[in-house]
Formats: structure tokens, C-alpha cells, sequence
């Protein structure tokens, strides 16, 4: 048995910041959008891609992929990880004939690829202390950032460096609220420094101006002159914090706007497309990679995640799409009352068609006709 150079641990050393609010923030966003993702089971057929609604598989990736989640609990767990951690894991626990019968994330706190002559297997350690070995067949490996690493996603950045300083300019306005009301100032004490008369009054008048905070008044006697400064602390200005948001937003593919709900439809489509659509794609071709043998892969099956991106249109993109695309006979009634939020209706899976467009066979065949009946 071989160790493989790749190695991955969750936390490092250099700081813990799993916790911290903006990345909790930003992780949260993408999740929840990539867990609304839609997953279909297709047969491609002579170009064509069938649904497959009433199989076994369809019903693990759409409703209940285990006894314990939901579709959208998994999609957003494994979501949450990628971006998280750059590596997420999906066992698949299978029947006796090796069918898919059950999908669960795997949480882990360290992992590590180990190598049996053609076989490659995954060593887990949990966060409980338990480890287990699970082949690599038998596991949706969705990668993020796949920059180095042979078979798990390492990635080298500074994040770690723009949270530290960030967690320093965030101090900065704590510290102005806690001193703002504090009394401070020079105070000479007579006698001489260092004797215990002179301790025991610095330690009187220090005991007076913590017990004055509240108050903002000092007393002391003529044994004291007291001269207080009136500067202010200065906290870090707006502009270097936002600077460093910015960076952890970009670093995750996300803006200001995506994060506070307040996007416009431009920027919505630019974070579907820059950040959401491509873990879709490599959920799609994993699934469909590990979940179908060989034989089925060759018939045509795959798993399609995809998103109804005109959700997060306005209303008027929407009109102006149904009116340009019904005609064409592309959306059925369904879908277009699915693209106007509204519930679909029976026979509501019918194309309709003006009848300005028509097959170009069949225009080629009544062109024919036409041209025999002129002669």
C-alpha cells in the first residue's frame, strides 16, 4: 500500500477564522443559492435529453438522498465544504448489485489518498476520532481552486492574512467605543517615586479614575496635579475596512450587493455565471461520472444540475422572453407559468407554435409540391 503526496487538513495553524462573520457570511450565500440547484436525471437520445422522473436515483438526488436530509441539506453541506475547505466528499452507499441506494457528506477534520496497485481509496479521519478507508469509486469528490494537489485541492493564499488585519481594524472601532468615555490624563504626584506613600496615592488616584468613567469627574487633593487630555481615539476609517471586504468577496466570487440581497438582475447573472454555474458543472459531471457504470454512461445517463436563472429577472425581461420564445414552440405553457412564479396547470406540458415557423423538412417537402404542381 502507497501513500500518495496529497494530503489535506481542514484547520491550519496559522489561524482558526472558520467562525468568523464574513466568512460564515460568504460561504452561507453561495450555499444556499447552489443548494436551490436542480438536479435531473437524463437519457440522451438521438441529441435529445429525456427526464428520467421515476427512478430510484432521481428520488435521491431530488428529495431524499439519506434518512437524514433533504436534497437541499446535501447540496448545501457539500456546497458549504467546497468553499469552505476546496474539497468536498459524497459517499456512495450502494445495494449488493452496486446501485446508489444512499448519499452522505462526509465531515471531516483530516483526509488522506492512499494507493492499493490500480486502486485509489480516501483515508478519513472524523471529528469524533473515528478514520475510515472508502474507495475512491464510491466517492462524489466535488474540488474548488484545484491550483496544486494531485488528487485532493490545495490552494496557497492570503486570506488568512486579510482576515487578521480586517479582525485588527474591526478592534480599532471597539477599542474608540470602550475608551471614548474613559478619563485620561498626566497626573504628578508629590513625594518621592517609588516609596510606598507614593504607591498607595497612584493607586488611589487609579482607583478613582476607573470608579469615575461613568461620572467623568476625578477628585484629588492639593497633593495631586492632575492635567487631563482631551484627544479622542481614532478608529480605522471606513474605507480600509471596506477595501479588505472587498478582497474576501472577491476571493469568494461574491459582491456587496449579492451578500445584503440587494443585486440588480446584471449582477445576479454575473454571480450565477462566475461562481454558482461552475460548481453546478462539476457536480453534474461528477455525479454522472460515479453514479452510472460504464454501460450507462455509454446509453446516455447523466445528472444535470441546473438553475432557473430568469427567477432573478424582472418582470419585464420575463414577458419579453415568453413572447420572443412561445412562438418558436421552445417553452411549453408550464414553463412559462414556472418562469412567472405561478403554479403549472393540467396539459400544461404541451409546445404550441405560431404558424409562421415550421420544420425545415417540411417546408423543403411543400416547397417540393409546389414546384411539381407548377410544372
Amino acid at each position: 500500500m502507497q501513500y500518495l503526496n496529497d494530503y489535506q487538513q481542514v484547520f491550519t495553524s496559522r489561524g482558526d477564522y472558520t467562525n468568523d462573520i464574513i466568512i460564515k457570511t460568504c460561504i452561507d450565500v453561495i450555499a444556499k443559492h447552489c443548494a436551490k440547484l436542480k438536479a435531473v436525471h437524463v437519457v440522451k437520445e438521438k441529441g435529445n435529453k429525456k427526464p428520467v422522473t421515476d427512478s430510484r436515483l432521481a428520488t435521491l438526488l431530488t428529495l431524499e438522498p439519506n434518512p437524514y436530509m433533504t436534497a437541499y441539506d446535501l447540496q448545501y453541506k457539500v456546497a458549504a465544504q467546497c468553499f469552505m475547505n476546496h474539497n468536498a466528499y459524497i459517499e456512495i452507499q450502494r445495494d449488493p448489485s452496486g446501485r446508489p441506494i444512499a448519499l452522505w457528506p462526509l465531515d471531516y477534520s483530516t483526509v488522506e489518498a492512499v494507493e492499493n496497485d490500480t486502486d485509489i481509496y480516501l483515508k478519513f479521519q472524523f471529528k469524533n476520532g473515528q478514520s475510515k478507508t472508502i474507495p475512491y469509486a464510491d466517492i462524489i469528490h466535488i474540488r474548488n481552486n484545484f491550483l496544486d494537489g494531485e488528487l485532493i485541492a490545495h490552494t496557497t493564499d492570503n486570506l488568512n492574512d486579510n482576515l487578521a488585519t480586517l479582525a485588527i481594524l474591526q478592534q480599532s472601532f471597539e477599542n474608540a467605543a470602550i475608551n471614548s468615555g474613559r478619563i485620561k490624563g498626566v497626573a504628578q504626584v508629590a513625594g518621592q517615586v517609588g516609596s510606598d506613600a507614593w504607591a498607595k496615592k497612584a493607586k488611589m488616584l487609579n482607583d478613582n479614575l476607573k470608579n469615575a468613567e461613568t461620572g467623568g469627574i476625578v477628585v484629588t487633593d492639593a497633593t495631586v496635579n492632575f492635567t487631563p487630555c482631551n484627544g479622542d481615539p481614532i478608529p480605522a476609517d471606513h474605507s480600509q475596512l471596506d477595501y479588505i471586504r472587498e478582497n474576501i468577496y472577491r476571493y469568494y466570487g461574491i459582491s456587496e450587493n449579492i451578500v445584503s440581497n440587494t443585486y440588480t438582475e446584471p449582477e445576479w447573472q454575473a454571480f450565477y455565471e462566475s461562481t454558482i454555474e461552475p460548481f453546478a458543472i462539476r457536480l453534474s459531471q461528477e455525479m454522472t461520472r460515479k453514479l452510472f457504470t460504464p454501460e450507462e454512461k455509454a446509453a446516455g445517463n447523466e445528472i444535470i444540475y441546473d438553475a432557473n436563472r430568469l427567477t432573478y429577472a424582472t418582470t419585464k425581461t420575463k414577458t419579453e422572453l415568453i413572447a420572443a420564445l412561445r412562438p418558436l414552440g421552445i417553452l411549453t405553457t408550464n414553463q412559462c407559468l414556472e418562469i412567472m412564479n405561478l403554479p403549472p396547470v393540467e396539459d400544461g406540458d404541451k409546445r404550441v407554435q405560431t404558424l409562421n415557423v415550421a420544420n425545415t423538412a417540411i417546408v423543403d417537402e411543400y416547397q417540393a409540391k409546389g414546384g411539381d404542381n407548377d410544372g
